[in-house]
Formats: structure tokens, sequence, C-alpha cells
């Protein structure tokens, strides 16, 4: 006789599935809309510092996160998104999570406003705000010094070795993808994104201590 095992999702995970949705279903709209759908996307959902400050470029601190250039581009942030962001939305509510994704994505495009205000290159893509959920994950073993996450994440030495490897990795991409790419990374945002969630994270863990 077989009993019938019955497995309720965790509503946590769901958030983190529905963000996923949410990103891939922009994306679809982006590529595939009717041409007015596609002229919305162009004009607010993309971050240009130079008109940062504007009825246009308000919205876009953080629409930016959910378009993205390529298919390419689309499914390395999805694939991060899950691998990084579940595993934190398990530690935190999910408002938490989101108010962690929100203040990473405008950190990374309000510092690269602050390094170019007239910068008219299109900032877009979720990766700012993926990087401030890694930086999340490490404020755990920085914060708690040992915690039960995976890999470079459970340890305050693991996750301080992960903040100096992102950082330095983040700087020589953007030092060499012009170069040899003739491809423009926002190395500054990544940092910023990441730095962002640490941060946030850390002061929450803290407070949430006392």
């Amino acid at each position: 006789m077989m009993q019938k095992y019955q497995h309720n999702p965790d509503p946590a995970v769901l958030f983190v599935w529905a963000l996923f949705s949410l990103i891939l279903v922009c994306y679809g709209m982006a590529t595939l809309g009717a041409p007015i759908i596609k002229q919305i996307f162009i004009l607010y959902f993309p971050f240009i510092p130079a008109r940062f400050g504007n009825s246009q470029g308000l919205p876009s601190l953080l629409l930016h996160v959910l378009m993205h250039a390529n298919l390419t581009h689309l499914l390395v942030n999805l694939g991060m998104l899950v691998a990084f962001g579940i595993p934190l939305v398990k530690k935190v509510r999910p408002t938490v999570f989101f108010l962690i994704f929100c203040t990473a994505a405008i950190a990374g495009v309000l510092a690269e406003f602050i390094a170019n205000p007239q910068g008219k290159a299109p900032l877009i893509g979720a990766s700012a705000a993926i990087a401030g959920l890694m930086g999340a994950l490490c404020s755990f073993a920085i914060v708690k010094k040992r915690v039960a996450l995976p890999g470079p994440f459970e340890k305050r030495k693991f996750a301080w070795r992960f903040v100096a490897a992102w950082i330095i990795l983040n700087i020589i991409i953007g030092i060499i993808s012009p170069v040899a790419y003739n491809l423009r990374i926002a190395w500054i945002a990544h940092i910023a994104g990441f730095l962002g969630g640490l941060s946030l994270s850390s002061i929450i863990i803290i407070i949430q201590k006392k």
C-alpha cells in the first residue's frame, strides 16, 4: 500500500520564483511584445545617468532590473537569482529579501550616476540587485561568525575572502572588457549593489540580535 506524500511549497521560496517569473515575462514583453510595449520599455526602464532626476528617469531606479540586453544576460541573472536568492530568502522574510534586492539595485545605479553623472549609456539588468543578495549572504557569516549556509557563506574568514574576490574580479572585468571585447560592464554598479546588500543585511542582523 502506497501513501501519497504531499509537499507544501515554502512561501518564501515561491517569492523568489515569482520575482524570477516577473523578470522572465518582462523580457518576453520587451522582445516579443507590440511596438508600443517595446517603446515603453525603451523609454522608461533603462537607467541613464544623464536623465536622472526628471520624471522619465526616476522610475528607472528600480525598473532597470526588469530589462535585459539579450537571452544570455537574462539567463545568467536568473540563474544567479535562484542560486543566491533561495538561500537568502530562507534566512530572512520575503519583505526583507525584497528590501535588500531593491536597495542593492538603487545603490548600483546611483553609484554609476555619481561616477559619471552625464553618462548616456543605459544601465539595464538585475545584476547589481542580485549582487546585493550575495553581499547579504556574506553578512550572516561576517556578523555571526558561522552560519548554516553553503560554501563561502558559512564562516567569517571565507565570507571576507568572497567579498575581496568579488570586488577585485569586478574591477578586473571592468578594465578588461572594453579593451578586449568592446563591451562595457557596469562594474561600479555590481560592487555598489554588493556592498549595499552587505551593509543593509548586516544592520538588520545586528538590530535583530539586540
